[in-house]
């Protein structure tokens, strides 16, 4: 009898062990909400943790941008693997072995580059399951000032470098007058594909106090630096002191971004954006059989989040890697729109039928998709290289529209009805099909298709 009951806790012991192995292969895993910021040169952390904060030992630990075999940084069966690794990371990119087991698995980058700029990814794989997150690394420009002077004139000259898209230059004088109508600003672009933008400006004794604001779609704080020219520097016999505040500002430039926009959007799609929408408002549902395995889908096809894996049949239509799905119904002509209700991190578009859905794709239309996403509260249009929007926060509701004839899909914040981006000229062969494409990694709330509203005269 007693013999039997040791038996007995034996198993129950052997089971509590087996659950609480099994529980600790649940884990999620967490990057920054905003965007990391660094200057060249400098060194970063891109902070990264499991939660629970269980151990990373023994786990695969990848970082990387958009190709999947080609990491930054890769540390799996408990060493560094540098034969995969992109060459312009070797010796840069580095992980804290000891502190995987905190569940710290964060990377060290040395030496930032320009070209480091953009998204990474944070995937961590364990045996059972794997997860990821995204962090987003903002390269600031640089910059500095210098006076010149050559044949009885003095200019100063403002000069930026290392940006990600082209930056806006304003000249101001002491009195706060605008005075960039008297500079000239020339831009240039390195092989990294990376601006250096340099102004000048004449230096008039009347007018001894100059700033240059320097503006970027990156929310960054201003900074100040101020130039001091002897008194003897000028010929003159009264000499004057100059003193040169340079602020480099790189602040969201929405109500710019904005006007683009609205410029490129002619009065006949305005009309249609407010009034004739629900005219062609498509009743679209989720593919089950083209969803990743993490996904759960309702029955009714109009809700999905990310959830645990399932055993799903394979087929070339599913994707295998990033966790996404697309529509049942697909579009050969016409124009068609639909409306979502999105929340936490998202990608949303259009893909062509013919485009790749297997491994660790880009989406971007090079790639056959035609997408926006939202990271950290930060929305971006996944051109090459992403075209990050002034849209802060990201919409709550998000309405979509496919033209197929004029081969371009437009993106409007619902709520307020205000158009965000148009990507042009999508390229695809015809006949193809182009479908709806969504993509979530939020475990907690769903991604809803909303149906689509009546008009006043009862049709869709």
């Amino acid at each position: 009898m007693k013999s039997d009951r040791s038996e007995w806790l034996c198993v129950i012991v052997l089971l509590l062990q087996q659950t609480s192995v099994s529980g600790s292969e649940r884990f999620e895993v967490l990057g920054p909400r905003y965007p990391i910021a660094v200057h060249p040169g400098e060194d970063t952390v891109l902070p990264c943790y499991l939660s629970p904060n269980i151990s990373a030992e023994g786990m695969e630990i990848r970082w990387f941008r958009e190709d999947h075999s080609a990491p930054v940084c890769l540390f799996w069966y408990s060493r560094y693997d540098f034969d995969k690794q992109i060459p312009s990371y070797k010796g840069r990119a580095e992980l804290f072995p000891e502190e995987f087991r905190k569940g710290n698995v964060s990377l060290r980058l040395k030496d930032v580059r320009s070209s480091d700029d953009g998204l990474y990814k944070c995937l961590v794989e364990s045996a059972d399951s794997y997860e990821e997150a995204l962090i987003d690394v903002v390269v600031r420009g640089q910059s500095s000032v210098s006076l010149h002077s050559e044949g009885g004139q003095t200019w100063l000259e403002c000069r930026s470098g290392g940006w990600y898209n082209e930056p806006a230059v304003i000249w101001t004088d002491r009195d706060g007058h605008d005075v960039t109508s008297l500079s000239k600003t020339t831009k240039q672009r390195d092989s990294e594909r990376r601006l250096t933008v340099s102004s000048f400006i004449t230096v008039r004794q009347e007018s001894n106090v100059f700033t240059c604001l320097i503006r970027n779609t990156v929310p960054e704080a201003n900074w100040e630096a101020q130039l001091h020219i002897a008194r003897d520097f000028f010929p003159d016999p009264s000499g004057w002191m100059v003193s040169l505040f340079l602020m480099a500002a790189l602040t969201v430039a929405a109500a710019a971004l904005l006007m683009i926009q609205w410029r490129w959007m002619d009065k006949k799609e305005k009309m249609w954006l407010f009034k004739g929408l629900h005219r062609v408002w498509a009743d679209v549902t989720l593919d089950p059989d083209t969803a990743h395995r993490y996904l759960t889908l309702s029955e009714d096809g109009k809700r999905v989040r990310r959830g645990d894996g399932q055993d799903l049949t394979d087929n070339q239509q599913r994707f295998d890697f990033w966790s996404c799905v697309v529509s049942r119904e697909s579009f050969t002509s016409g124009r068609h729109y639909w409306v979502l209700e999105v929340n936490g991190w998202w990608t949303i578009g259009v893909t062509r039928e013919s485009a790749n859905r297997r491994g660790g794709i880009s989406f971007t239309p090079q790639q056959g998709y035609w997408c926006l996403d939202c990271v950290s509260s930060s929305l971006s249009a996944l051109t090459d290289p992403r075209t990050r929007l002034p849209q802060t926060p990201c919409p709550r509701m998000l309405g979509v529209c496919v033209d197929i004839e004029e081969r371009r899909v437009s993106f409007y914040t619902v709520e307020s009805r205000a158009h965000i981006y148009t990507f042009t000229d999508m390229r695809f062969p015809e006949g193809d099909k182009i479908y709806p494409f969504f993509r979530t990694w939020d475990r907690n709330r769903d991604l809803v298709i909303l149906p689509p509203v009546e008009t006043e005269t009862g049709h869709s």
